[in-house]
């Protein structure tokens, strides 16, 4: 059918005078004879368009599809509708892996339909936040650049160790003139991104007034003379982007960098042992770069529901190992494999990558295990496939604990890195896909999913957002996309497990003085921390809006606030250690966090000098050796209102958030069916 553009809502102009605006294109009467701009504000994001552009852009989508229709068609053929397209033909693969299938339950829980346009309305008013340009900024000073670098390689490097850092002190020598030999263009560009990445975290603590937007800028006027295709520095490239869009909207697809550096891994047989010994730190930088390309393939492709750029059996390469770049440079071995392993001193700062690598290939082994299949509807609904599902799930949950329990201990963290808070949290998210997973492939068929499984997927996913609030609290961690996704779908998770568990309860009026009280203060703390995350990442605004609008709508929290609830989190950057934040009861706490009283205050009245009194997580109560793993799976069969069962419209609104919210964090851009019901969050 031929293109029917939307409304477009009012002109800034006659909206503020109050008059009627009649919408013609390329400007409305009112503005026409005033000779003013048109301008149309978004009301999630409070982004300006002209109404000439988007009349452009119209005219331009009409005449391709014209284009389109005068193609010669093709026979239909009734071969069933392939799972990466969508009902508009989009090209975005939205798999299992992005939880689709798992989430789109809750719209008809939440009932988001019945909802009132004034309470919605009320509920999206608009942000004062807009999209900030920064100026380029020009060199700092050396004490500050300095600063940046140390920075970088005692925090961010111990993540991403993409450059060795005395070729980074080289770099930093020739740039500042300090060298006989002049700096290269690659030089300044990898230097003021190194400068944008470090300095982000400092900005935010009020540390630095340099904005690192700036620094990003400035690497950007050296981009045309940087290769980022055919080496390995090429690779090391693209990857200070991709971690750099992290934190800020940059005009790219953070998943499409991936996929690139992983490409160009394959075409340099990073994936596999070089053909010649070569020097120990030489090679140790290539697997660096190789599993830093992994790390960010595996993640987004599961975040996205995508397929992986390289499969798991075509990887030959290993590890870096367990060695500090300083160790290695000293190294008189011929290559990694002749390197005296119990010389050094563990843990150190390879040690953190390791277990992040480690980590991402259990996950990437419970993706082809529970989110592979494209079509689960066609999987045989026996007991004993449930059996088997709850057998992997055992398996897998066993090896992310002895993963967890392997973690180093780092007895004086000086980085996020570094705390065992940290590797908590990355533990309990990846838990939280693992149950999501095995859920989606149980057996369907109208029946709810088992309740012990309910149970432990809800306790998981308050975990993680306690264990994340906390840090927050702390000035320990950062807002990110990535962070942003985990608590939008962590968020939803608990919705879910709610809606099943406790219909009656989990509905608007539940009190945070009831049995779930724990969980409704975590959704809040969800809620309150991405209203924060606004504030640098404006685009994220109709993620956040909606996140706070389900939760008012199914919790009813802001209307009748309760003593328990939890207090708005103020952080003081400066001193984060004063910092109050309520989540109710605490995560397990690591075997080190005893060494942590220092850099982490006391918390909820828990003294962490004595172990007795450390909170503790429920792993070894619902998955200990020594349980009953019988297959008591609780089906509430008189209950029959509420058989649960996953099939369900893809494009909800809910679904579509979920998957929006996931390309969001990867700078993918949405389908265009992502806003087509958002105008009842915005009281249209």
């Amino acid at each position: 059918m031929p293109f029917q553009p939307p409304k477009i809502p009012a002109c800034e102009r006659c909206r503020i005078r109050k008059v009627k605006c009649d919408g013609n294109p390329p400007k409305c009467t009112g503005c026409t004879r005033s000779n003013s701009a048109c301008i149309i504000v978004d009301v999630g994001t409070q982004e300006r368009f002209s109404r000439d552009s988007i009349h452009q852009l119209e005219r331009r989508l009409e005449h391709l599809e014209s284009i389109t229709h005068q193609l010669p068609g093709e026979a239909t053929r009734d071969n069933p509708t392939t799972p990466g397209l969508s009902r508009h033909g989009s090209s975005h693969f939205v798999g299992d892996g992005s939880g689709l299938g798992l989430l789109r339950q809750i719209s008809m829980d939440a009932n988001t339909a019945s909802l009132s346009h004034a309470r919605l309305h009320e509920g999206i008013t608009s942000t004062p936040y807009t999209i900030e340009t920064v100026a380029a900024h020009m060199l700092p000073s050396l004490e500050l650049a300095n600063t940046l670098v140390e920075r970088h390689f005692n925090h961010m490097h111990l993540h991403h160790p993409l450059l060795a850092r005395f070729l980074v002190e080289e770099m930093l020598q020739r740039v500042y003139g300090k060298s006989l030999l002049p700096a290269s263009s690659e030089d300044y560009y990898r230097l003021f991104m190194i400068f944008a990445i470090s300095s982000v975290t400092m900005f935010r603590r009020g540390e630095i007034q340099e904005h690192p937007y700036g620094y990003f800028r400035a690497a950007q006027q050296y981009a045309p003379e940087v290769s980022i295709i055919g080496s390995i520095s090429a690779i090391q490239n693209l990857l200070l982007i991709a971690r750099f869009a992290m934190y800020y909207h940059i005009d790219c697809s953070i998943w499409d960098i991936a996929r690139l550096c992983m490409r160009q891994c394959v075409e340099l047989g990073l994936h596999r042992r070089p053909a010649s010994s070569l020097p120990p730190v030489e090679e140790q930088i290539r697997r660096n770069v190789f599993w830093d390309c992994y790390i960010h393939d595996r993640y987004s492709s599961g975040i996205l529901g995508r397929p992986f750029a390289i499969a798991e059996d075509d990887i030959e390469t290993l590890l870096p190992i367990d060695a500090d770049e300083e160790d290695l440079v000293n190294s008189t071995a011929a290559s990694l494999d002749e390197v005296d392993m119990d010389s050094f001193t563990k843990p150190n700062k390879a040690s953190v990558f390791r277990f992040v690598v480690e980590l991402r290939r259990l996950t990437t082994r419970v993706s082809n295990a529970f989110f592979s299949s494209s079509d689960q509807r066609s999987m045989s609904r026996t007991m004993a496939d449930a059996g088997r599902v709850k057998l992997d799930l055992d398996r897998f949950l066993v090896e992310m604990q002895l993963i967890r329990d392997a973690a180093p201990v780092f007895y004086d963290p000086k980085s996020l890195y570094q705390r065992p808070q940290w590797y908590d949290f990355m533990v309990e998210k990846d838990r939280l896909t693992l149950i999501r997973g095995a859920l989606a492939r149980l057996p369907k068929d109208n029946f709810h999913p088992p309740r012990w499984m309910l149970r432990t997927y809800l306790q998981s996913a308050v975990n993680v957002i306690e264990l994340y609030t906390s840090m927050f609290a702390k000035g320990h961690i950062t807002w990110t996309r990535s962070y942003l996704q985990i608590l939008f779908t962590t968020g939803l998770a608990i919705i879910y497990s709610l809606s099943l568990l406790r219909p009656n309860e989990a509905r608007p009026g539940f009190d945070t003085e009831s049995d779930f009280g724990r969980e409704l203060r975590a959704l809040m703390s969800a809620s309150e921390l991405m209203q924060r995350f606004v504030s640098e990442m404006p685009d994220a605004g109709q993620f956040v809006q909606v996140f706070d609008v389900l939760v008012k709508q199914y919790t009813g929290t802001r209307a009748r606030p309760s003593r328990n609830a939890t207090p708005p989190i103020a952080v003081d950057n400066t001193a984060p250690q004063e910092s109050n934040l309520h989540v109710g009861q605490g995560p397990r706490v690591h075997k080190a966090a005893v060494f942590d009283v220092v850099n982490a205050p006391e918390e909820h009245g828990v003294d962490l000098t004595n172990n007795s009194a450390l909170p503790t997580y429920e792993w070894g109560q619902t998955y200990s050796h020594n349980q009953d793993y019988g297959i008591d799976f609780d089906f509430d069969l008189d209950d029959p209102q509420n058989y649960f069962s996953f099939t369900g419209d893809n494009n909800n609104l809910l679904g579509q958030m979920a998957a929006g919210v996931g390309e969001y964090a990867w700078a993918i851009p949405p389908s265009e069916a992502l806003w087509s019901d958002y105008g009842m969050f915005r009281g249209q």
